[in-house]
């Protein structure tokens, strides 16, 4: 009920009744038949259809109409059958149709509603005189007009004064001019689907009791001055010149109420790196400013986070996507916020005192859509956390200086920073690691080749050797304590050459032996063993 399709431009035909923005009443799939002149001219074949379904089962029931939204229970729609109804006059001989004329006369083209009392519609209505010449207008209390083609129309004009709802839709207007009289009885105001560039500051300002304002798919920038406490629904659709700036104050400041809020779009302008750029943004995101700041984390016994949306990124598909940037730093915190505010791109914890990460990444909703996370200062130990998380996945900074970090897990990080067109950077500068053997080996080695994902790995120290981890030398962290088995290779090369040395001199005493007929002096001075006299004898 919140869209609307766009008026032919050549003709300023009205859209169909189902596409219409403003409101449907429970009548409409009834409509009024034509005046008493034309009832009885029903054609044979109609009457041959009436008499055949009459014989045969009877026809289903007409389907309920959907249920209207309680923003427009006091709005009055008058269906367009019945202009077309009012418009099938016949022409006068010069050419000037019986509703030229009657204007032409001041006649008033306006007519009551067959079964809403005190409502009134107006068909194709080029002089404001068409109405105001009505007699009974003081008593109105509904008015719709279709297909108004006037430059101006002055929203202070009397015949305005005692509605409750008033629609001027399917027209060609180009400006509201005037102010409706203080204290006005309007509940209902209904503008679209017209060209109005321009509306009073002041034309809604003193209307206390308005609660729908429909001005879609017109040509307008900026959206009037409103009774602030009152809370309204607005629906600005389809006006491709709104401005964001002015509607985010509005956004800010008063209570509305968004029709389609993911659907209507104003006009930002962006700042990129080397031009300027307006952009196309939805009121939603708009919106999601807001909740930034209203949501933003308050931490028992320590303070409230600071909240800011610094900019708008634009994606593609002329969808739009908010950057909260939550500041929660030097709060004495010792854990994460348990919530966050919708859209957060940025968490900034540093300077707490905040130990451990604890599931919020894995389990809190309202931590996946962050984009860098800011975390110096603190006393983290572990970055195990992060593992199969869909930030690990999607991140763009890790700032974890100065922490308790006892290990780097460089297996799960590799394949974060797997592809370096994302443009990825992790900082754990004055972190003091764990460091031993496989430090020297395969970490160091490591932040080497991530040297531009970790751009200040050379500050990296160990905890247990006065060092930082890029100055580790191998042969030095992994020699292995002294042990028993270390000397077995020496007593086995002793025990050989022992062993040679033996069967060296034993050959020698066999050759002088044969050779002199003597032995060896050692031998000579052994005393005879018993089986020596034995041989002798």
């Amino acid at each position: 009920n919140a869209s609307l399709t766009e008026v032919d431009s050549g003709t300023g035909a009205p859209p169909a009744a189902e596409t219409s923005p403003v409101p449907v009443p429970e009548t409409t799939s009834t409509p009024e038949p034509a005046p008493a002149t034309t009832e009885t001219t029903h054609s044979p074949v109609t009457q041959a259809v009436s008499s055949s379904t009459s014989t045969t089962s009877p026809a289903p029931p007409t389907p309920a109409l959907p249920k209207q939204p309680d923003y427009l229970k006091h709005c009055f729609y008058a269906e367009e059958e019945l202009c077309r109804e009012s418009g099938s006059g016949s022409d006068s001989p010069d050419g000037q149709s019986a509703g030229q004329q009657q204007a032409e006369q001041g006649q008033c083209q306006c007519k009551e509603h067959p079964e809403r009392p005190n409502s009134w519609y107006c068909c194709n209505i080029t002089y404001i005189t068409m109405i105001s010449s009505c007699a009974s207008k003081s008593k109105w209390t509904n008015l719709h007009v279709r297909n108004m083609t006037v430059e101006d129309v002055d929203l202070s004009n009397p015949i305005f004064r005692s509605l409750q709802s008033l629609a001027l839709t399917d027209g060609n207007i180009t400006r509201l001019v005037g102010a409706f009289p203080r204290l006005s009885a309007l509940k209902c105001l209904n503008i679209s689907s017209n060209n109005i560039s321009e509306i009073h500051p002041r034309a809604v300002k003193d209307v206390p009791h308005l609660e729908f304002f429909g001005m879609s798919h017109n040509n307008l920038s900026l959206v009037p001055h409103r009774n602030q406490n009152k809370n309204i629904t607005l629906d600005i659709s389809g006006n491709m010149r709104m401005l964001c700036n002015p509607l985010n104050e509005i956004i800010y400041n008063e209570s509305i109420n968004f029709v389609n809020p993911e659907h209507s779009y104003c006009q930002y302008n962006a700042t990129r790196q080397w031009f300027q750029t307006t952009d196309k943004v939805s009121v939603e995101q708009l919106e999601n400013r807001k909740r930034c700041v209203t949501n933003c984390p308050v931490i028992p016994n320590h303070g409230s986070c600071n909240c800011t949306l610094e900019n708008i990124m634009i994606i593609q598909d002329n969808q739009s996507k908010p950057q909260c940037h939550v500041d929660c730093s030097g709060l004495g915190l010792v854990e994460l916020p348990q919530r966050l505010p919708d859209n957060t791109f940025v968490l900034n914890i540093t300077n707490n005192r905040i130990t451990s990460l604890g599931d919020h990444f894995q389990t809190n909703p309202t931590y996946y859509t962050i984009n860098r996370l800011v975390a110096d200062n603190n006393q983290i130990s572990s970055m195990y956390e992060f593992e199969g998380t869909k930030f690990i996945e999607t991140f763009q900074r890790i700032y974890m200086r100065n922490n308790s970090l006892s290990k780097i897990p460089e297996y799960f990080l590799n394949n974060a920073l797997m592809d370096s067109g994302l443009g990825r950077r992790i900082y754990l500068a004055g972190n003091k690691l764990q460091c031993d053997c496989n430090s020297a080996k395969t970490l160091q080695n490591w932040l080497k080749e991530r040297s531009s994902d970790i751009p200040d790995y050379m500050e990296i120290r160990c905890r247990n050797i006065p060092q930082s981890v890029i100055e580790l030398q191998e042969a030095k962290l992994c020699q292995s304590p002294p042990d028993w088995t270390d000397y077995i290779y020496y007593l086995i090369a002793a025990e050989v050459i022992l062993l040679l040395a033996l069967i060296a001199k034993v050959s020698y005493d066999y050759w002088v032996f044969k050779t002199a007929g003597y032995l060896p002096w050692p031998a000579s001075k052994m005393p005879k063993l018993p089986c020596d006299w034995l041989c002798e004898s």
